[in-house]
């Protein structure tokens, strides 16, 4: 049996033969890449089992960086501690990896350590020690040597920039670390709030877009930097992962339609109008991915397109520079120091330039200077635009200055020109209001007789019926045989003649005598007894016997008969009233004519 365990620790030791790295008390910060160690394999291993896989391959870089991996990277360091201390720290500069973990291998005991974890897909409270980045104790002891194993879960590209660092240094090195970013978020705060107050007063779409830029970012940074894990979601768990990769492709879709509105794309059409709607498109679709399908976003080749929007954003600024957009210099500057600082931090997460602090965060830095700068330009955007106002204005007024006094000289011809129309208008209107009077007269007047016509007794019967009334309706006797012998003037001249005899009866005031229709005639006595009625009833009859007419030296006989009819005040209805005159004439003329009937 023993044999078989000295053979199992000879393989072990022969597997993990990779030179240690010294952790040495005047070195309390180590970057490990060139000590690391990685196997990518497709095979669900364990710890022990990963140990002795064959394929395992030395990193030859200055960061760990291998790209998109569909299964989890196994990383291996030797540790060698020649220090005095015993409070070192495995530190993975990356906290959005889905998990990290974490067990450290005694190969003098052929023993491993408990199973230590951390990643934005664990609750805060689920990792070896709560931090803005995952962070991992190794205990080591002086002249002891370790094996840490670490298994990296990512569905995004495996990025994992380490530090081995004594408990001291790492406490120094954060403390300065959220200073920095502290500053740099609430840098970012200030400058959101503003611009999103003046969104709010100006409500112009360039400040809204470029807020919301902003945010995306600022929500990007707090995930990349560990401050939204460690103070805002330490326990959201897995939808935290979400959080960077949509905050990114917010960014992206922000950004794009802030270029768009900023630099007034849709204004210059052609192919930088196609590209932004294209970009728009694209953005839009990774979003709805995200959230539906996440694994189809390496298929669309996010990575790619995020770099092919940031050279795009700049060549479109530079093409419409050279068009006289006097926005986009600013823009173009700002967007190329962003390119610049990603450029250095991108090239130190593969291993192109050393990693440090300041390679890691040049990428923040970028930021913090592309949205000072595209303040600069909103602002002076504000003033040229103000400046734009004031110049038109100031044209408009010298111009209103000159014409002031020709536009005086021009009311003043106006005035004139308005009085004597005026005065014309005020002729008119009372010409005008005498021929409505005039024709009001005549619409209500019998050309013949010049006494008051059925329209205007149709009128008046309405107002009727509260008074004592009596009715009289008269009609020329054998008129139609008169228009027969003598022809119609003479008939024309008989009616006239009977309209001028209830002209002269008919005198009170308030009474109505009017030609009814064509030999007809009607009499309205208001107030007015029966037996007063009856009088003037056979007054008018005698007036009109003793008219003496003649035709061709011809003596014409003319006369009427009445028929009468009276209402008591209030205690009668005005057109049965009429009616029953009219009954009454009717008798009379049954009777023998030149007579009134319906008298008593």
């Amino acid at each position: 049996m023993r044999p078989l365990i000295l053979l199992f620790c000879l393989l072990t030791t022969l597997a993990c033969s990779a030179k240690p790295l010294p952790l040495a008390d005047d070195r309390p910060v180590v970057r490990p890449a060139p000590w690391l160690e990685y196997l990518l394999t497709e095979q669900a291993l364990d710890f022990p089992e990963a140990a002795r896989a064959e394929g395992w391959r030395t990193l030859g870089g200055r960061s760990l960086s291998l790209g998109y991996q569909a299964h989890p990277v196994w990383v291996r360091l030797a540790l060698h501690n020649t220090s005095t201390r015993n409070d070192w720290r495995l530190l993975v500069e990356w906290p959005i990896l889905d998990r990290v973990e974490l067990r450290l291998y005694d190969p003098a005991a052929d023993h491993w350590g408990p199973l230590l974890q951390a990643g934005d897909h664990l609750r805060l409270s689920a990792w070896a020690e709560p931090g803005r980045q995952p962070l991992f104790p190794l205990q080591i002891d002086p002249g002891e040597q370790r094996w840490v194993y670490l298994r990296l879960h990512s569905k995004e590209a495996v990025v994992a920039p380490m530090q081995v660092l004594s408990a001291e240094a790492y406490q120094a090195q954060e403390m300065d670390q959220r200073l920095l970013l502290g500053l740099f978020f609430g840098a970012m705060l200030a400058v959101l709030l503003y611009n999103s107050s003046l969104y709010l007063f100006t409500r112009h779409p360039s400040y809204l877009w470029y807020s919301l830029y902003l945010l995306g970012v600022v929500v990007y940074e707090l995930s990349l930097s560990g401050f939204g894990v460690l103070f805002l979601w330490p326990e959201l768990g897995r939808p935290a992962g979400l959080i960077y990769a949509g905050s990114a492709l917010w960014s992206f879709l922000a950004a794009t339609m802030f270029a768009r509105v900023f630099l007034r794309i849709p204004r210059y059409g052609g192919w930088v109008l196609w590209a932004n709607n294209l970009l728009l498109g694209y953005w839009l679709l990774a979003i709805a991915l995200l959230f539906l399908h996440p694994q189809w976003l390496v298929l669309l080749g996010t990575p790619a397109v995020a770099l092919f929007s940031c050279v795009l954003a700049l060549v479109t600024a530079l093409s419409l520079w050279r068009r006289g957009n006097p926005s986009a210099p600013l823009f173009a500057l700002a967007w190329a120091l962003l390119i610049v600082c990603t450029a250095v931090h991108v090239a130190a997460l593969q291993g192109a330039l050393p990693v440090n602090q300041f390679t890691l965060r040049s990428q923040t830095f970028g930021f913090f200077v592309e949205f000072i700068l595209l303040s600069i330009a909103l602002a002076d955007r504000i003033n040229r635009e103000r400046a734009a106002r004031i110049r038109a204005q100031d044209a408009l007024l010298t111009e209103r200055e000159l014409s002031l006094a020709a536009q005086r000289g021009v009311n003043e011809e106006l005035d004139r020109r308005v009085q004597e129309r005026t005065r014309e208008l005020e002729q008119a209107r009372h010409e005008l209001e005498r021929a409505n009077g005039e024709l009001t007269r005549l619409s209500y007047t019998d050309a013949l007789t010049r006494l008051p016509n059925r329209r205007q007794v149709d009128e008046q019967l309405p107002l009727l019926g509260s008074d004592e009334l009596a009715v009289l309706m008269l009609d020329i006797d054998h008129f139609k045989r008169i228009n027969d012998s003598y022809g119609h003037p003479f008939g024309d001249r008989c009616i006239a003649a009977v309209g001028e005899v209830l002209r002269q009866q008919v005198r009170r005031s308030g009474d109505l005598a009017a030609r009814y229709g064509g030999e007809e005639f009607i009499v309205l006595l208001r107030g007015c007894a029966r037996g007063a009625a009856e009088r003037i009833a056979e007054s008018i009859r005698a007036g009109v016997e003793a008219l003496r007419l003649e035709h061709q030296g011809e003596a014409v006989a003319l006369t009427v008969s009445v028929g009468l009819a009276h209402g008591a005040a209030g205690g009668y209805a005005v057109e049965p009233l009429v009616a029953e005159a009219d009954t009454a004439l009717y008798a009379a003329k049954q009777a023998g004519r030149n007579r009134v009937g319906g008298a008593h």
